[in-house]
C-alpha cells in the first residue's frame, strides 16, 4: 500500500526473504541473523518447551550488534521505522536516530496482556485470573533476564541507556505507537495493551505470483483435495508429517496437496493421480479450492483460511501457533489437535473437521468480516499519520486503544 503510493519502502530481514521482497517491487536490505539450513538448528528453533530460550540465548543475544549495524545501515534516509516483534534492534536504531517508530503484533500472543491471556509453553496463565497472570509475567520476566543480558548490556555500550521494559516483552514495542495487525475475529485489543495500540485488521497476503502451472493442473484434474502445509518455519522441523497427511487423506477417499516447504520434504512422498507434492504455491490461490487444510498454525496462514472460506484442523508446533490454534478454534473457525496426536489420530480429526456443520456455517460471516477489513490499507494509513507528527495520530486514536473502522 506504501508503495503504490509512492513511498519508497525498503524492508530489511533475513537473506532468505530477499526473493519475496524483491519479487514484489521493494527494495531488500540484509539484516542478520540469517538462519542456517542445519536441520538440528530449526529441530531446536522449533521445540515447543525450550525453543522460545533458543531463540533468544543461540540465535538473536549474541547477533545483535550485527543486526544493530544492518538495521542502520537499512534506514539511513529513513522518515520512519516499522519493526515487528523479535527485531531486537529496532529499539536501539530508533533511539539513536531519533525516528518516528512504530511497532507491529502480527498475533495477540505478543501483547502479553494479563486480562487476555496466551497460550504460551512453560507459562500457564489463567483466562479468569488477571492479577495470578500479571504475578505470572513478572516472574517470568525475572526469569528470562539472562535471555537477554546481550542486548542491555549492548544498548548501554552505545550509550542509549535502559530498555523501559524487559526486551523480550514489551519492550519491543514503541511508546510512539503499536499495530496490532490481526482481525478481531482472533482477539480484540486487550485493555492492558501498550499505549497507543491500534487494531488495524487483518493484514492478508494476497499478492504475489498466480498458483503454478503443475499445481494448477492437479487442482483442476479433480474434486478438491485436502492441502497440507507448515509454513516457512516449522516445515523445516516436518519430520514424517507430509508421509503421514497423505495416508490420512487416502483414509478418507481425498485427494491431497502437499506443500512441503523445503525439497527435502519431498522424499517419500509419490506423485500419483490422488497426491501432489510442490515446495509452495501461493496460498490465497490454493486454499479456496481446497477441501479443508491442515497446517501449524501460524497466523497469516490461519487468516487466508478464513479469508478463502476452507475448514482447518491445526497442528501446532510451537511459540505463537498454540495460542493462534486455540483462539481460532475458540471463534469457531478451526479444529485443532496437539501435533503429538496427529500420526495416530489425523485421519479421524479430519473427518470431524470435515462433519462439522456448525464450523461450516460460521465459516462464509467470518470469510466476509475478514475480507472487508483491509488491514493493510488502514496500517499503511496509521504509518502516513505518524510519520506526519503525534497529532495525526491521535486524531484517529479516539482511546488509548481502538479498532479499524
Amino acid at each position: 500500500m506504501l508503495a503504490a503510493d509512492g513511498a519508497a519502502v525498503v524492508v530489511a530481514t533475513h537473506e532468505a526473504h530477499r526473493a519475496a521482497v524483491e519479487g514484489s517491487g521493494l527494495t531488500f536490505a540484509p539484516m542478520r541473523p540469517d538462519r542456517p539450513h542445519d536441520p538440528a538448528f530449526h529441530e531446536r528453533f522449533m521445540d515447543r518447551r525450550r525453543g522460545a530460550k533458543f531463540v533468544y540465548t543461540d540465535f538473536l543475544s549474541p547477533a545483535i550488534a550485527d543486526s544493530d549495524k544492518d538495521l542502520m545501515a537499512a534506514t539511513e534516509g529513513a522518515d520512519i521505522l516499522v519493526s515487528v516483534t523479535l527485531a531486537l534492534a529496532a529499539p536501539l536504531v530508533a533511539a539513536r536516530r531519533k525516528l518516528p517508530w512504530l511497532s507491529a503484533a502480527f498475533q495477540p500472543a505478543m501483547l502479553y496482556s494479563a486480562r487476555d491471556p496466551s497460550k504460551i509453553p512453560g507459562l500457564p496463565l489463567h483466562p479468569r485470573l488477571p492479577g495470578f497472570n500479571r504475578w505470572l509475567l513478572e516472574k517470568a520476566r525475572v526469569a528470562t533476564a539472562d535471555w537477554v543480558a546481550p542486548l542491555i548490556a549492548h544498548r548501554r555500550a552505545e550509550g542509549l541507556g535502559d530498555y523501559p521494559d524487559h526486551p523480550a516483552f514489551l519492550g519491543q514495542h514503541s511508546a510512539g505507537g503499536v499495530l496490532a495487525l490481526y482481525s478481531p475475529l482472533f482477539a480484540p485489543v486487550p485493555a492492558d495493551a501498550p499505549p497507543r495500540t491500534v487494531q488495524t485488521g487483518q493484514v492478508l497476503q494476497t499478492g504475489g505470483p498466480a498458483c503454478p502451472p503443475d499445481v494448477a493442473r492437479f487442482l483442476d484434474a479433480g474434486p478438491p483435495p485436502i492441502v497440507f502445509t507448515l509454513g516457512s518455519a516449522s516445515a523445516h522441523a516436518a519430520r514424517r508429517f507430509f508421509i503421514h497427511s497423505v495416508r490420512h487423506a487416502r483414509s478418507l477417499g481425498a485427494r491431497a496437496l502437499c506443500l512441503v516447504g523445503r525439497r527435502e520434504n519431498l522424499s517419500g512422498l509419490m506423485r500419483s493421480a490422488d497426491v501432489f507434492a510442490a515446495t509452495s504455491a501461493p496460498y490465497h490461490a490454493v486454499f479456496p479450492r481446497a477441501q479443508a487444510v491442515v497446517h501449524q498454525g501460524g497466523i497469516g496462514t490461519i487468516a487466508l483460511g478464513v479469508s478463502a472460506g476452507v475448514p482447518m484442523l491445526l497442528t501446532p508446533f510451537a511459540h505463537d501457533q498454540i495460542d493462534n490454534a486455540a483462539r481460532a478454534a475458540r471463534a469457531g473457525l478451526a479444529h485443532t489437535m496437539p501435533l503429538s496426536r496427529y500420526p495416530a489420530a489425523g485421519g479421524r480429526a479430519i473427518a470431524r473437521l470435515l462433519a462439522d456443520r456448525a464450523l461450516t456455517a460460521a465459516l462464509p460471516s467470518a470469510q466476509s468480516k475478514i475480507n472487508a477489513e483491509n488491514g493493510a490499507q488502514h496500517a499503511a494509513a496509521k504509518i502516513r499519520d505518524c510519520v506526519q507528527g503525534a497529532s495525526h495520530w491521535d486524531e484517529f486514536s479516539a482511546s488509548e486503544h481502538s479498532s479499524f473502522t
